[in-house]
């Protein structure tokens, strides 16, 4: 059996470092920058696959106008993912891609799926699209990428059903297994990664059920500190006998919370508002603009200092990892001294976004605040590669 310990460390671990373009500052504006830079703790992140890419039904395999439509459909849905905003479908110059997506299409396939509710089967088209003609659409729109290294959201349940019965979701108990299988195929259609806790002695010590129910803020936070998730869902679900519910999310982030709620709502539509407050949330904190080139009248030249490098696995480590963070370009080494690596580097965004997403990543640590030197920022980290 495995120990807490053990259970803890199963959760998944990744690290998160979105890309950063470079602005040319005022004085004015990198003193308020240099105000605003505060170093987030490290959290628990996860890396989304398949975002380019979505999968939509249809009906027939040779109609050639029903296969773009499906297009335009699997396009919306994938730009969703992709900078996990709804409302991207609105904005004009999307509307007129989406009118013409083909141009878009990298390639697609049929495939036949079984629904698990009904038995039947359902001919589906899964649509690949080009990344960088995406991140050209994107950039020329002026509309940031929410890039695939995202934070994980923990998410408490808790459901009040038709007979009054009032319990927590614990698929691994065999409670809620279908409202979490709703929530977590929402969450894969925002490209939002979500888990939910272990449900152990601990758990059930803090998060009794009146706490969960109630949402109270403050045992929101004891009941997840263990798990270090930035990011917390709690959502509660009165369901009646006509099968409309009564819903209401909560979601923890940082120092901000943000309610979402429905009154003799669907579940599916509850469901996918709750998800989707959840990724608007995070993608404004850590989406960026890449553009494909970087203009010396646009570059934000950076210092960045590493220190703990011991040795040339180390070394070619730190190099390979800085050349891998998708936004950073013309990455130099500057000097190397005494186990300390320093770079000069252009990335894109602020420094307050450039600081609070390295501090995701668990292979640099901060060591000071970003200090103006002359034409550059200064940034000191240490090493700590696993």
């Amino acid at each position: 059996m495995q120990s807490e310990s053990e259970r803890v460390n199963a959760l998944r671990q990744s690290v998160m470092i979105p890309s950063m373009k470079n602005v040319v500052f005022r004085h004015l504006f990198v003193a308020c920058l240099l105000l605003a830079c505060v170093f987030a703790p490290v959290v628990k992140a996860a890396e989304v696959t398949g975002l380019y890419q979505a999968t939509v039904p249809v009906e027939s395999r040779d109609d050639e106008r029903q296969r773009v439509r499906a297009f335009a459909a699997a396009m919306r849905e994938m730009l969703v993912k992709v900078t996990g905003h709804e409302d991207i479908r609105e904005q004009p110059a999307i509307q007129s891609a989406l009118s013409a997506p083909q141009s878009y299409v990298e390639s697609w396939a049929y495939r036949t799926q079984t629904d698990a509710t009904t038995g039947q089967q359902q001919l589906m088209i899964e649509v690949s699209f080009y990344q960088a003609e995406i991140s050209s659409l994107l950039e020329s729109s002026g509309i940031a990428v929410w890039p695939q290294n995202r934070p994980e959201t923990l998410v408490w349940m808790i459901i009040q059903d038709e007979q009054g019965e009032r319990f927590q979701v614990d698929p691994n108990a065999g409670t809620g297994e279908e409202e979490m299988q709703l929530l977590q195929d929402a969450a894969k259609l925002r490209g939002l990664p979500v888990l939910g806790p272990l449900w152990d002695f601990e758990d059930q010590r803090i998060m009794r059920p009146e706490f969960l129910w109630a949402l109270d803020e403050t045992t929101l936070r004891m009941a997840s500190a263990r798990y270090q998730y930035e990011s917390i869902l709690a959502i509660r679900i009165l369901k009646s006998v006509t099968g409309q519910i009564v819903g209401k999310a909560v979601h923890v982030f940082r120092d901000r919370v943000q309610e979402t709620e429905v009154l003799d709502g669907s579940l599916n539509d509850f469901i996918a508002a709750a998800t989707s407050m959840v990724a608007k949330e995070l993608a404004d904190n850590y989406a960026v603009r890449v553009s494909s080139t970087t203009s010396s009248s646009a570059a934000q030249l950076m210092l960045l200092s590493v220190e703990g490098v011991g040795g040339l696995n180390d070394y070619a480590n730190v190099l390979h990892y800085l050349e891998s963070v998708a936004g950073i370009s013309d990455v130099q080494v500057r000097e190397v001294a005494d186990g300390t690596l320093t770079f000069s580097l252009n990335a894109s965004g602020q420094v307050r976004q450039l600081v609070e997403n390295l501090a995701i990543d668990r292979k640099l640590q901060a060591l000071s605040d970003p200090a103006m030197e002359g034409n550059y920022f200064r940034l000191r980290y240490r090493w700590q590669a696993l």
